[in-house]
């Protein structure tokens, strides 16, 4: 007995062996578009299975090979031992479907509709049938007759729309889209997620004039639900209307006790437009909803200050908006205390100290007692140790600070945090005019594992490469890294000169990269206008491709930060089609297609 049912087995995985390798090797003809080979296979394993996936197959290369009368022999040959079988009807009528044959096509699909059983996976099979052979209309109309059989009215509704958005009926779609929200509000980021395939798949815009007007619509009823204020948030936030969503998160915050975390949603997405005010308004007002059963209350207490310094780095706002914001800062960690949560504030604070107060002991202090705290997890450790050395750096106390970079290169000898101390180190060596080390340095670095490391390291050995001279005067050379040194100090008064110098009497390379620099430092000093000349004659007269391809990327996001979208777009196209190779070809890449969708988001009608 034993025996036998070892034989059995034996027998039984031979079969499923030999299965597996005839339907290997159908797919295979059929991805070769050998369809006459792979429609014999697949009807001989749908004989041996009779799983209906590979009579579709079967079908599917009929067609492909253009061979319609073999498809119609063999779906009618099997209607006549099953004519209940909806996936031979459906087959058939797509079969005249491709002949052009329209009257029997839908002949064959109705008859598939009128077999429907009251079961709502039957239902949901025959839909799918159509949809798979992009037939949407008769999809709903398997829906709508379902609807009937189970005499549930409003079933199917967001699968409807499914069907509409696939065949770009949009106001149809969002129609039922609505309506399923009406139904079932939870089913709100399902609903979303299908609008954002519909949007990026919509090339003429056709779904965003849909939504913008069929949302103004609804707003314009007195007690509409509040699951379309979130709808509108959600809406506002894709088109770049940061203001307009705001607005819907206060109606919304008005109607529910649990919708704080909308504003916190606006903040950052509008921080990372750059709209700060909007990002304040929306911060203060979970700030204002006070501590008690408020779980974003710190995280709007703090990146409410981050968002002040970003949007103080953006201007040039008086020296007392930078003693307010550290005051703030100060008070914010006496509060809540040092610890592994508050490092950016620390961080923040020391910054504040240094770079905008001209602190930079009482900005040591900071980061010293950061690094001071019990147990501090390793990353927060070197990331606070990293920000010292750069402080020292600054302070023009070197040694100290690459005692610093030393220990966070050796604690993280193979990720990014010890790249980047060995990147700075390097980067301090060149400082020091200890050009030949700091080259060796940038050489091995351009094969880091973050391209952001290797792209700065690149463009440092690249430069270096091309300037220094082995057995020659590098004196140029070293004037400019001394000059890079101030710049990074702040002392701009001191550096501009000397750049000034270098750009007039020096070779063309170095001449080159000094007038990046003193754009850099032109920039900082928000005189776009005098940068902006320099960066357009580097980028049509350097000799140097990388200083073009630099020059063209930083005036590109010049241009964008002060609203010149057009002209920023045609200049991230051009470093991607004409400096493909360049480091910057990438991220200009990335930043196009963002650009482009803002672009084409602020031609929209606005959402009230």
């Amino acid at each position: 007995m034993r025996f036998i049912l070892i034989l059995i087995l034996f027998c039984f995985s031979n079969i499923v062996f030999a299965q597996q390798s005839d339907s290997k090797l159908a797919y295979t003809y059929y991805q070769n578009k050998e369809y006459v080979k792979a429609a014999e296979m697949f009807l001989q394993l749908y004989e041996r299975t009779r799983a209906s996936y590979y009579l579709d197959y079967h079908i599917i290369s009929l067609i492909n090979a253009k061979e319609y009368d073999s498809a119609e022999k063999t779906l009618k040959k099997y209607l006549k031992t099953d004519d209940n079988n909806k996936d031979f009807l459906v087959n058939l009528g797509y079969i005249y479907t491709q002949q052009g044959k329209t009257n029997k096509a839908e002949e064959y699909f109705n008859r598939a509709v009128k077999k429907l059983i009251p079961y709502e996976n039957d239902i949901h099979s025959l839909a799918n049938k159509f949809r798979n052979i992009r037939e949407y209309n008769w999809a709903n109309k398997t829906y709508l007759k379902g609807r009937e059989l189970l005499n549930r009215p409003l079933a199917f509704t967001a699968e409807m729309g499914d069907n509409y958005m696939m065949d770009r009926d949009y106001d149809n779609m969002f129609a039922l889209f609505v309506e399923a929200l009406l139904q079932n509000p939870e089913k709100l980021s399902t609903i979303t997620s299908k609008l954002s395939f519909a949007r990026s798949y919509d090339v003429n815009g056709n779904a965003d004039k849909v939504i913008a007007s069929q949302l103004e619509k609804i707003f314009r009823q007195k007690d509409y639900p509040s699951v379309f204020d979130e709808l509108g948030v959600w809406y506002s936030l894709q088109t770049g209307d940061y203001t307009q969503a705001f607005n819907h998160a206060v109606k919304l915050n008005a109607k529910n006790t649990d919708k704080l975390y909308i504003y916190i949603d606006i903040a950052h997405e509008a921080a990372n437009a750059r709209k700060y005010d909007i990002a304040r308004q929306a911060y203060q007002r979970v700030i204002q909803k006070g501590k008690e059963e408020n779980p974003y209350y710190y995280t709007a207490r703090k990146e409410i200050l981050n968002c002040k310094y970003r949007q103080y780095d953006q201007a040039q706002p008086p020296v007392e908006n930078y003693r307010n914001l550290v005051s703030e800062c100060k008070d914010f960690l006496q509060e809540t205390g040092y610890s592994n949560a508050n490092a950016d504030i620390i961080v923040l604070t020391s910054d504040l100290y240094a770079y905008h107060l001209s602190l930079p002991d009482s900005a040591d202090q900071i980061l010293q007692k950061g690094i001071g705290i019990k147990r501090l997890n390793t990353l927060t450790l070197d990331i606070l140790k990293s920000k010292r050395a750069d402080l020292l750096t600054y302070m023009n106390n070197p040694w100290e600070a690459v005692i610093l970079y030393t220990q966070i290169e050796k604690a993280n000898p193979n990720n990014d945090i010890g790249y980047e101390a060995k990147l700075k180190k390097a980067r301090l060596a060149y400082f020091e005019g200890d050009l030949l080390w700091a080259k060796a340095q940038y050489d091995v670095l351009k094969g880091s594992t973050s391209k952001l490391i290797s792209n700065d390291a690149l463009q440092m050995s690249h430069f270096l490469n091309m300037n220094y001279e082995e057995e020659g005067d590098n004196s140029d050379l070293e004037r400019l890294a001394t000059t890079e040194y101030a710049v990074y100090r702040h002392q701009s008064e001191e550096a501009l000169p000397v750049l000034d110098s270098l750009i007039q009497n020096s070779s063309a390379g170095i001449a080159d990269y000094a007038a990046l620099v003193k754009s850099g430092v032109l920039l900082s000093q928000h005189q776009d206008q005098e940068a902006a000349l320099i960066l357009e004659k580097l980028a049509k007269a350097s000799g140097q491709t990388y200083i073009r391809a630099k020059a063209i990327f930083e005036l590109a996001n010049l241009k964008n930060r002060t609203d010149q979208k057009q002209q920023a777009l045609g200049l991230y196209q051009q470093l991607v089609s004409d400096y493909s190779g360049s480091v910057y070809s990438v991220e200009a890449g990335k930043i196009y297609r963002e650009l482009e969708k803002t672009i084409k988001n602020e031609k929209i009608t606005p959402v009230n």
